[in-house]
């Protein structure tokens, strides 16, 4: 993927939460901020790990599965899209009524979760 569509992703992601953050459909709790550390725990870990793979790549070792990034994004791709999609996230869970905010939450960082254990048993490793 070209870094200029990246780009557009986390401009997109960066307006949205501001328009997400001002329509709360209900206020934000603590427990709120609490699930949300935990995606961002759980998505920061994938980044780390997409970050290895982007340094490895040109070797053959590995490469990417995501068909947004390609099979061999540059560190910089990787960081805009790691970026833009935590906005996303953010403001899409600002925007969900608190049922749906946690499946939503919840769901999101067992996919993290999933992403996060398979890359650790083909040897990738967290890198920033």
């Amino acid at each position: 993927m070209k870094i200029a569509a990246v780009n557009h992703i986390v401009r997109f992601a960066i307006i949205s939460c501001f328009i997400f953050a001002s329509s709360s459909a209900q206020a934000w709790s603590k427990k709120d901020t609490y699930w949300q550390a935990a995606y961002f725990a759980t998505h920061l870990a994938d980044w780390g790990q997409t970050l290895d793979i982007a340094g490895q790549c040109e070797s053959g070792s590995y490469y990417e599965t995501n068909p947004i990034l390609g099979k061999c994004p540059s560190a910089q791709t990787v960081n805009a899209y790691f970026l833009g999609t935590a906005l996303l996230h953010y403001g899409a869970a600002k925007m969900l009524p608190r049922k749906y905010r946690r499946m939503f939450q919840a769901g999101t960082i067992g996919m993290e979760l999933s992403y996060i254990s398979n890359n650790a048993s083909i040897g990738l490793n967290v890198k920033f």
